[in-house]
């Protein structure tokens, strides 16, 4: 009895050293098996990364907080007040976004692995963030309308309380109000006169995307992707690039400096930008900012963009007039 008493004891004596040993290793190791990522993306598309990543990732938990990329700001300078940042990773909508946590010290520097492969316009030259996909600023019209050429047709009365534009609380809106304000060949006097001719204030790209596809709006300022996805799909809708050029955004992705895993957070953000992650992008109808990612069918490279130029630096210094001015004259 006393033998089989001493047994057990060693035995348990063996397992408990065992256990010791794995903690210590990954102790040493310094590595924790799930990363927390913020981002504004669609849903459909964190989903299909976050299974994809997992895939080839098996040994790292995504864990994903979605929201509008104001939303996600606003929760990072809270919880960077609090001195409780949850997050490693930071994935949103415009480059100014990022600008905006870059100068609140909250992101740290990464030079990732893919940054050869990656447009240089789209890499900050800080080493900071990373473009992940090009996404683009368009004019959506209703089929059963005549197609629109410019951005000026959102002027003409014969669209009179037809037109919408998503609020500014979307980071890509936001980008292309700015830009257009920002412009002298179109101003704050063209969101006056959209606003005028019955223009609208909606929740969200997709809201607008929605509306012009039912026909309860004629045109409106809504994301590329997904009026080709409505397209694809069946619904009366298609955009044109105005002759003046669209906005590009191109939604930029980060290692947050209090990240509690940052080499977790790493692999995600290489997988991000990665061929195998681009191509991703691609299935999406979005646009690679690798040029050795072939382009879905009815989807333009980065090289054949008419692009209409952003003055980033206003966007960033006067973001809080931008937003105010907007909201000003789309609620009153």
């Amino acid at each position: 009895m006393k033998m089989k008493i001493k047994s057990i004891l060693t035995f348990s004596l063996i397992l408990v050293v065992l256990l010791l040993a794995a903690c210590n290793s990954n102790s040493s190791s310094g590595k924790n098996e799930s990363i927390t990522v913020y981002t504004s993306v669609p849903q459909n598309l964190i989903d299909q990364f976050q299974a994809a990543f997992i895939e080839t990732y098996p040994d790292i938990e995504v864990n994903v907080y979605r929201a509008g990329t104001g939303d996600i700001l606003s929760k990072l300078r809270t919880e960077k007040e609090a001195n409780s940042v949850a997050a490693d990773v930071v994935w949103v909508a415009d480059f100014v976004s990022a600008e905006a946590l870059k100068e609140m010290d909250m992101l740290a520097k990464y030079e990732s692995k893919e940054a050869s492969a990656i447009n240089e316009n789209l890499i900050d030259p800080d080493g900071y963030y990373y473009g992940s996909r090009i996404i683009n600023m368009v004019l959506a019209y209703n089929t059963k309308i005549e197609a629109p050429n410019s951005w000026n047709d959102m002027l003409d009365s014969k669209y009179a309380g037809k037109i919408g534009i998503p609020s500014v609380s979307s980071g890509t809106s936001f980008s292309f109000v700015g830009t257009l304000a920002a412009s002298d060949r179109f101003g704050w006097d063209y969101f006056e006169k959209m606003r005028e001719n019955g223009g609208i204030q909606l929740t969200a790209n997709k809201d607008a995307a929605e509306k012009v596809a039912t026909g309860e709006l004629e045109m409106a300022v809504v994301l590329d992707y997904m009026v080709k996805e409505m397209k694809d799909q069946g619904s009366p809708i298609d955009y044109i690039v105005p002759e003046e050029g669209l906005v590009m955004v191109a939604s930029p992705i980060a290692l947050l400096a209090d990240s509690s895993n940052p080499e977790g957070a790493k692999t995600f953000i290489d997988f991000t930008i990665s061929k195998e992650g681009q191509k991703i992008m691609a299935e999406q109808n979005v646009v690679s900012v690798r040029e050795d990612v072939e382009p879905p069918e009815g989807v333009p490279s980065i090289n054949d963009l008419k692009i209409f130029p952003t003055d980033v630096d206003y966007l960033e210094t006067k973001r809080s007039e931008i937003i105010e001015r907007f909201e000003q004259i789309f609620t009153n």
